[in-house]
């Protein structure tokens, strides 16, 4: 990592043990290194307990939510290189890019949260916004219809999915103004034309 970044991990695995924080000092390359040598997880080479882990998910969480997206971005990588199986870590990497303004780091990063997290329709949704920033309607029109996909009849996500019917509709009329006319495997495809049906009451 690079320098900055390290002395952002390093204060703040201090801030959670005096312990670590010995043990960052001496680089958390080295102890990545050594890790790897030694075949053990970067949570145990830290010296960082599952408790840890979370104070600094919830220490990088806080710097998002007050807008210090770089300062957060730092953690979440770190967070990342001690878990890269948590979906929740590259979720907040994915944001703080997002929120940078860095729509091709932020698509890549959901793309991985997807992967990690393959029963969530959320990185598809988010990501369709990256590429809407970048007016690629198309890309956006295809991360929706993932997104759709993946909410299938869940009820929690119900409200995310309606959202995304409305949204490839308008999309899809953004980039015919465009382009002209929509290729035909987006023109077709059964998402698109459920989109169209009128929605069935719940009762």
């Amino acid at each position: 990592m690079k320098g900055e970044q390290k002395e952002q991990a390093k204060k703040a695995i201090e801030s959670l043990g005096t312990g670590v924080g010995k043990s960052s000092g001496k680089g958390i390359s080295k102890l990545s290194k050594d890790a790897l040598m030694q075949q053990m997880l970067p949570k145990n080479a830290l010296g960082l307990s599952d408790a840890m882990v979370e104070g600094l998910y919830s220490q990088a969480y806080r710097l998002y939510n007050t807008g210090k997206y770089k300062d957060a971005s730092q953690l979440f990588r770190l967070l990342i290189m001690i878990d890269s199986s948590e979906a929740k870590f590259s979720m907040g990497l994915a944001a703080c890019f997002h929120m940078m303004k860095e729509y091709s780091n932020a698509i890549s990063t959901y793309s991985l949260c997807g992967i990690i997290d393959p029963g969530s329709p959320i990185p598809h949704y988010h990501a369709s916004d990256c590429y809407i920033q970048m007016k690629d309607f198309l890309s956006a029109i295809i991360s929706l219809e993932m997104a759709i996909k993946r909410a299938g009849e869940k009820p929690e996500y119900q409200s995310l999915k309606d959202r995304a019917l409305m949204t490839i509709e308008s999309l899809k009329k953004e980039a015919e103004k465009l382009s002209g006319e929509l290729p035909e495997s987006v023109k077709n495809s059964p998402l698109a034309k459920f989109a169209k049906e009128p929605k069935k009451k719940i009762n």
